[in-house]
């Protein structure tokens, strides 16, 4: 019993340890946000601003249009998130629950999709929105993103759906449900922990994509708030609190995400990891 308890002591000390290092980052940006810039790089570095200021929030993000860019990456990260469900999701349920041809292969394709680098991808994509005239929009972005978060939701749901006791979709057929019903009735509410878990990482990949919304959108009013970070990097010089304002402003929102639903989220990443 003691030595249990020694055991759960230290793996605590450890845990904690660990969500410092991993969350100081953080922490480091948020407090930089409130000094002014030449507090960044004196000497000795101090942890907390001296003169605390606003002025980076007040002043810089108002000035380089954050609130358009908030609403720039909200419709971006929604609308790959609600393509990336509606096909993720019936795909993974599909792949899981019906023999099919192929399957196999598909499951396949689905992984090495994963493993491209989104750098690959620019060229064709550019070329294919060009002739199809929807390059400076919120659409080509939208479909992008949703070409990553696809493969993404098929991938984490379907070990998911394989879990779920096939009794369950006997019985909603017996009462009279065929499989469209079954799906959207019974076993997507008994799924509600993975698929959370999809939306919320969908959502992630398109709140913080840069190389497509910087590719396909040359006019800065569909520009999101990535691409504002990015070009508050001029050559001439960094404004430091600029940078670590906008950073605090972009990354609040995924930390509410996870915070609000880290319980379905982590339910979610497991919940499929052992079939019974």
């Amino acid at each position: 019993m003691k030595q249990k308890r020694t055991t759960n002591i230290i793996s605590n000390i450890v845990a904690i340890l660990l969500a410092v290092a991993m969350l100081f980052p953080i922490l480091w940006i948020i407090v930089c946000s409130f000094k002014p810039n030449r507090e960044m790089f004196q000497k000795p570095l101090s942890f907390l601003p001296k003169e605390p200021t606003v002025e980076a929030y007040t002043v810089e993000l108002i000035k380089n249009h954050v609130f358009q860019g908030y609403l720039n990456s909200l419709i971006v990260a929604m609308g790959a998130l609600i393509i990336g469900l509606v096909l993720g999701v019936t795909a993974a349920y599909g792949l899981a629950r019906f023999r099919m041809k192929g399957k196999k292969l598909a499951l396949i394709l689905f992984l090495v999709t994963q493993m491209l680098p989104a750098s690959l991808m620019l060229t064709p994509m550019y070329l294919t929105y060009s002739k199809l005239g929807i390059l400076n929009s919120y659409i080509a972005p939208i479909i992008s993103i949703a070409t990553v978060s696809i493969p993404f939701c098929v991938v984490t749901l379907r070990p998911f759906f394989l879990n779920l006791p096939k009794g369950l979709d006997d019985a909603a057929r017996v009462d009279g449900c065929n499989a469209l019903t079954s799906f959207l009735r019974v076993m997507l509410p008994i799924a509600k922990p993975g698929v959370i878990t999809a939306a919320a990482l969908s959502f992630i990949f398109g709140w913080n994509d840069l190389a497509f919304n910087m590719t396909f959108n040359t006019k800065e009013v569909f520009r999101p708030l990535t691409s504002i970070l990015y070009n508050l990097m001029p050559m001439e010089g960094i404004r430091w609190s600029a940078v670590m304002a906008l950073g605090t402003a972009t990354v609040m929102p995924i930390m509410v995400l996870f915070v609000a639903f880290q319980k379905f989220i982590i339910g979610g990443l497991t919940a499929g990891a052992v079939k019974e």
